[in-house]
């Protein structure tokens, strides 16, 4: 199977290659800078130029690629999350337009964020849940609605709704070296709910997303035991060692601009029923668990 991925080169498109080679497949990378090599890629294609990128001959497509979010939300920020995600998948549904139906991916898997739900503090959010409200809601409806005009042409899309990633990169890396010192503690009240899945795990279902020609439309790609921040926190914290007795207020995160603030105190509920239902085995499906793998 011959796999384009873009965002290859980031902490969760090097898992997926890594799952990728396992199972056998031939990967290539999409980059705006085609010339630097992404570990494990068997081939690179340019992506420099959205509008001309060549998605020819491949079985599949994951689409990583976007803005970070965790940068300041400046206006200017806001829009390039948005756009880097919304204008790109609209590109990459032309470039598939522009070729044969032969010669098109027949799966496309491109990434979405439980940012879709908003903040829904206890309710339960499957698959079938409504869109919720804010920035984050907006970008991932618009990004998923991009993706599904791919569908006239006759390609299988999936959008992966990921939750918090755990993995030595990424989120962790950030909070490692607070926990370490003893400064870490609960944000804001603690009681929003963490949906999390540890990264191993979510390149295995990216995978399972390409291969299971039945997977289709919205999938939550989360464990399926989520956390209130009070007790990741607490869990975090005994895994390293330490003590948590460091809560930051959740008026510090409301003076962050453009409503970022909403990353760190909204929360969500997420049931990953599309997975439960295909029977996805999470190797890392308690939190402790999952952390001190992370860890060793």
């Amino acid at each position: 199977m011959k796999v384009g991925i873009t965002g290859a080169s980031g902490f969760l498109g090097s898992a997926i290659i890594a799952e990728g080679k396992r199972r056998g497949w031939s990967v290539v990378a999409f980059s705006r800078n085609p010339s630097k090599q992404v570990g494990g890629a068997d081939e690179m294609r340019s992506l420099a130029d959205p509008g001309a990128v060549d998605l020819g001959d491949l079985d599949a497509l994951i689409h990583l690629a976007g803005e970070p979010i965790s940068a300041l939300w400046t206006k200017d920020r806001k829009r390039r999350i948005l756009e880097s995600r919304v204008d790109l998948t609209n590109d990459l549904v032309e470039a598939m337009t522009g070729i044969t139906r032969s010669r098109r991916p027949g799966v496309f898997v491109s990434a979405s964020a439980i940012g879709y739900y908003g903040n829904r503090p206890d309710e339960v959010m499957e698959e079938e849940s409504d869109v919720g409200f804010g920035f984050l809601a907006r970008v991932c409806r618009d990004w998923e609605a991009a993706s599904a005009k791919a569908t006239k042409l006759g390609v299988r899309v999936v959008n992966p709704r990921i939750g918090l990633v755990l993995g030595r990169d990424g989120f962790l890396r950030k909070l490692r070296p607070v926990f370490r010192l003893g400064l870490g503690g609960r944000l804001g009240s603690g009681r929003q709910w963490m949906s999390w899945i540890h990264v191993d795990d979510l390149a295995r279902l990216f995978v399972e997303c390409v291969e299971n020609p039945s997977i289709h439309g919205a999938v939550n790609a989360v464990a399926p035991n989520p956390v209130t921040n009070r007790e990741f926190t607490s869990i975090y914290a005994r895994v390293l060692g330490r003590k948590a007795w460091f809560p930051v207020p959740a008026f510090v995160f409301k003076l962050l601009p453009g409503g970022m603030g909403r990353l760190f105190l909204d929360g969500q509920r997420v049931e990953p029923s599309v997975m439960k239902a295909f029977g996805f085995a999470w190797q890392y499906a308690d939190l402790e668990t999952a952390l001190r793998s992370l860890e060793v």
